[in-house]
């Protein structure tokens, strides 16, 4: 990703975004990528090479708290709605037509706000790995019975780690451990490792090690893992922080019922051994996406990353149907 083809935006909350841009050919839609955690707009690269050759229009923001973009650690900043709006002022400041939003990760929720705000600003959205998100007004205490009960293990005891005020030094002084675990190559180790409240934190302190995601290479890992180490986790680990203080189920509740459905066209994409957002938990959600397209890939979390060609070829499908 070209470095002269980055872009600044001050939205209009007051905090500067960084991200790549590149303008369609005639007639090609324009795409969206919202990255999640812990990324960087060039976690999109594979993606970038690939639309960008056959003439789409790109948008790669880095996101709040990461990378060239602004990075706030007042939890407030990052409600997802917020940061929905941010989004589309970007595309509004580029001017651009027929765009396609298209989010992994965190980059996912963000984009479920960007549909329930702004749906008809866009031809249509797409969630890798993490599906569309509702906004049901449900706090985390009550989403993390849900899914304990809906699956039969814990998945989001990591997030009260991730929101304790230790938890960027923490992180920082395990880093390898913690790089191990986030890109693990086995899905199982996200059960026993991440989900369950403590394990995350307990596998940091005790130096654990295990096998990386391969898709990715020595020298990306030590580029993300430089360029994390630097700027720090405060602004980051916001993103969880927002939602374990419940600021956004509380902004939820102001957004109408109606807005719950999302009748542009949805692609999901779903990571067959993702344990934390595994595809058996989206199928409720998709049940508001009445004209959706799903398919499930063999995977990990790091759906754009480890199956590449593939993602990129039913992206390329479906976006051959809405344009």
């Amino acid at each position: 990703m070209d470095s002269s083809s980055y872009k600044r935006f001050t939205v209009s909350r007051g905090f500067e975004y960084s991200y790549y841009v590149r303008p369609a050919a005639p007639g090609k839609l324009t795409l969206l990528f919202v990255h999640g955690f812990p990324s960087f707009a060039t976690d999109w690269r594979l993606q970038v090479a690939f639309f960008e050759q056959k003439g789409y229009g790109l948008i790669v923001p880095d996101m709040l708290g990461f990378g060239g973009t602004s990075k706030p650690t007042d939890p407030t900043a990052y409600v997802a709605s917020l940061l929905a709006k941010d989004l589309v002022e970007i595309v509004d400041a580029e001017a651009v037509a027929d765009v396609v939003a298209i989010g992994h990760d965190w980059g996912s929720y963000v984009v479920s706000r960007v549909a329930n705000h702004s749906q008809d600003r866009f031809r249509g959205f797409s969630f890798l790995a993490v599906g569309y998100a509702p906004p049901t007004g449900v706090t985390v205490g009550q989403l993390r019975e849900m899914t304990q009960k809906g699956l039969g293990y814990e998945t989001l005891g990591y997030w009260e780690f991730f929101s304790a005020p230790e938890a960027p030094e923490i992180i920082k002084k395990h880093i390898d451990s913690f790089f191990d675990l986030l890109w693990a190559k086995d899905g199982r180790v996200w059960r026993y490792n991440l989900g369950p409240t403590g394990s995350l934190q307990n596998f940091l302190e005790s130096d654990s090690r295990t096998p990386r995601v391969e898709a990715i290479s020595t020298e990306d890992y030590a580029e993300s893992q430089k360029r994390l180490v630097e700027q720090g986790f405060e602004a980051p680990l916001c993103y969880y922080k927002a939602m374990t203080a419940d600021l956004n189920s509380a902004n939820d509740k102001t957004i109408p019922q109606d807005k719950l459905f999302v009748t542009k066209p949805v692609l999901y994409l779903g990571a067959a051994h993702d344990a934390v957002a595994p595809p058996a938990i989206v199928r409720k959600s998709l049940e508001l996406c009445p004209n959706h397209v799903s398919k499930v890939l063999d995977t990990g979390h790091w759906i754009m990353l480890e199956a590449a060609d593939e993602v990129n070829a039913q992206i390329e499908a479906w976006l051959q149907t809405i344009a």
